[in-house]
């Protein structure tokens, strides 16, 4: 397991920091499963996340876990980079997962609306 130096938030983007789209796939692990723990500057175990940045897309790094709540600004990558077609099929994939997501949640819409529309149809054919 490599760890880089520490860095600073401005290298880092994470998703919901700029109202992105969150995580294209479930975490298969928890945020603080992993051993040996490191602690941030708090003192308490840092969480891993997994960037979805254009610029590290799968890329895992540690963050404060109450980084949201007052928590300390302690981040640092995880694991090294990405080679650059691995970087480029995740980042492509990462996108395909986003549209079809966007996609289903686009006909779920439109099913309600058309339910919506069958049952007043319904109610004047009553």
């Amino acid at each position: 397991m490599a760890f880089s130096s520490s860095s600073t938030s401005s290298q880092v983007s994470w998703s919901s920091e700029r109202g992105a789209r969150k995580s294209p796939i479930p975490y298969r692990v928890p945020p603080l499963a992993y051993e040996p723990g490191v602690l941030c500057h708090c003192r308490e175990k840092a969480a891993l996340w997994i960037s979805w940045s254009d610029a590290n897309p799968g890329r895992r790094y540690l963050k404060c876990f109450r980084a949201r709540d007052g928590g300390c600004n302690f981040i640092r990558w995880y694991e090294g980079p990405h080679n650059a077609f691995v970087q480029g099929l995740l980042f492509d994939l990462r996108n395909e997962v986003w549209n079809l997501k966007r996609e289903r949640a686009e006909l779920q819409h439109a099913i309600g609306d058309a339910v919506m529309q069958l049952n007043e149809q319904k109610k004047v054919m009553q």
